[in-house]
């Protein structure tokens, strides 16, 4: 071995016994650990990572970071399978020791998969198959580390019932880590829009592999028939959510989509306006404003409020509508308050007698449309992927539920699923509620908007011209009266 081998290595052991691990990271890696670091105690991150971007390495090197830094921290690692736990982890592990210090190294017991540090900390891994998982139930954990985890078994009862509760006194965190599943009735789905939700969803697709060239992506690309419209390569390279058209209320609203409606819009002078609202006192109560622009023929969202249906105050609700109200629709420059053409909402008379009681009945909401529902799906489906309907990003909840709102069972449209926001996707039925609503033949513009009066020909010019001066003056001083 050459003198800058041996001094490499030594370097090398030194850093090792600094605890400065993060040399074994590549970049990509090294801004996963940063935003896991970064991340708040008992948080639950979801990452969706491309094959062969080193992910399960990257949780492997984070678990050992740990171990390393305090004593006794333990590390729970759960994977797809128990066999994976052994033939993917243990080399990993291998690698990430053969440079460590024999007095640092960790004893490896098989028969248990612990990985057992000399200053008492642990890595315990698992498979979800079977009952390995049961392996992790009890004792506190630090970390707790999922690898694979749109392919393992009984995800939510594995994270939310053995996992999560052994981090509830040590502010330990969870890592998923995954492509997106194939089955899109996984219930690794539900964390990842329950962590999009929480602004804790991490993607990081094969173009953000540092390890890999353009000329190697390519050549990954080739591979795939179809290239990169390859569902195959759009998922486990792009970490593209491939939807499902039987389990998907909205199967045509993708990124793609949401990249072309999602914006703000220039306010027309003169729109109809309308409010839609979805009551749940289970579930969420969604109230959506916006607009149709005539002359555009599109539906603008403006603005929503949402509220958890069993928190809700009604006379305080009431305040937050009518405060809503005014400030989307009043004039900066003349203090006038326009009032909605229609405000419709789901069948609930106590709800909407109390807010109409409380509004000192200025508010009142008529009965939303509800029958024929599944047609009038189809009509929002054709809407939006037409671009007929456009969203303010403020719109947080009603975006991410109509880009993910799924039926509960698939090939029964009775339904919808859960949503992991405790709903069941009611922004979807807020907006169905809004679009059939809209009184599409209704032209709010006054006649003679826009037409240039030097060019129309009128018969008695001066007495038309009069008049009009008439009116403004009215406008002005009020019209006088007898």
């Amino acid at each position: 071995m050459t003198a800058a081998k041996i001094d490499k290595k030594a370097a090398k052991r030194e850093l090792i016994r600094r605890g400065m691990l993060q040399f074994m990271f590549h970049s990509n890696q090294l801004e996963m650990y940063n935003i896991y670091k970064n991340s708040p105690d008992n948080s639950i991150m979801t990452w969706l990572l491309a094959r062969q971007s080193g992910k399960s390495f990257a949780l492997a090197l984070i678990g050992v970071m740990e171990c390393q830094s305090r004593n006794n921290v333990i590390v729970k690692l759960l994977t797809d399978t128990k066999l994976h736990a052994k033939t993917i982890f243990e080399p990993i592990f291998r690698q990430i020791f053969e440079d460590f210090p024999e007095d640092l190294k960790p004893e490896y017991i098989p028969s248990q998969y612990i990985y057992i540090f000399k200053n008492g900390s642990q890595i315990q891994l698992a498979g979800s198959d079977g009952n390995s998982a049961e392996r992790l139930r009890g004792q506190k954990s630090d970390l707790v580390l999922v690898d694979e985890a749109g392919f393992c078994n009984n995800l939510d009862y594995n994270v939310m019932s053995i996992l999560l509760p052994t981090t509830t006194h040590t502010g330990g965190k969870i890592i998923l880590a995954s492509t997106p599943p194939e089955d899109p009735a996984h219930e690794f789905h539900h964390f990842i829009e329950r962590a999009e939700k929480d602004n804790l969803l991490t993607i990081k697709t094969v173009y953000d592999n540092p390890l890999l060239t353009s000329e190697q992506i390519n050549n990954i690309i080739s591979k795939f028939s179809g290239g990169a419209n390859n569902s195959q390569f759009r998922r486990e390279y792009m970490c593209e959510i491939i939807k499902d058209e039987e389990m998907s209320v909205l199967p045509e609203v993708d990124d793609d989509l949401l990249a072309k409606i999602v914006k703000t819009w220039d306010e027309p002078p003169y729109k109809n306006r309308y409010v839609s609202m979805d009551i749940g006192f289970k579930d969420l109560t969604v109230v959506l404003y916006g607009y149709y622009d005539f002359r555009n023929d599109v539906i603008v969202i403006q603005d929503e409020i949402v509220r958890n249906g069993k928190q809700i105050h009604l006379p305080v609700f009431t305040k937050e509508l009518a405060k809503k109200e005014e400030e989307l629709w009043t004039n900066p420059l003349t203090n006038e308050m326009f009032r909605p053409d229609m405000r419709v909402s789901d069948v609930n008379p106590f709800v909407l007698q109390e807010i109409s009681v409380h509004s000192d009945g200025e508010i009142n909401f008529a009965l939303a449309s509800k029958d024929n529902k599944l047609a009038h799906l189809n009509k929002l489906r054709v809407m939006l992927a037409g671009e007929k309907i456009i969203i303010n990003p403020k719109c947080t909840t009603l975006i991410r539920h109509i880009k993910n709102a799924r039926w509960k069972e698939k090939g029964n449209k009775d339904d919808f699923a859960r949503s992991p926001d405790d709903g069941h996707y009611d922004a979807v039925d807020a907006l169905l509620y809004f679009m059939r609503a809209v009184n599409y033949n209704k032209n709010p513009y006054p006649a003679g908007y826009g037409h240039n009066i030097r060019n129309m020909h009128i018969e008695n010019k001066d007495k038309f011209l009069g008049h009009q001066q008439k009116l403004v003056m009215e406008a002005i001083f009020g019209k006088k009266r007898k």
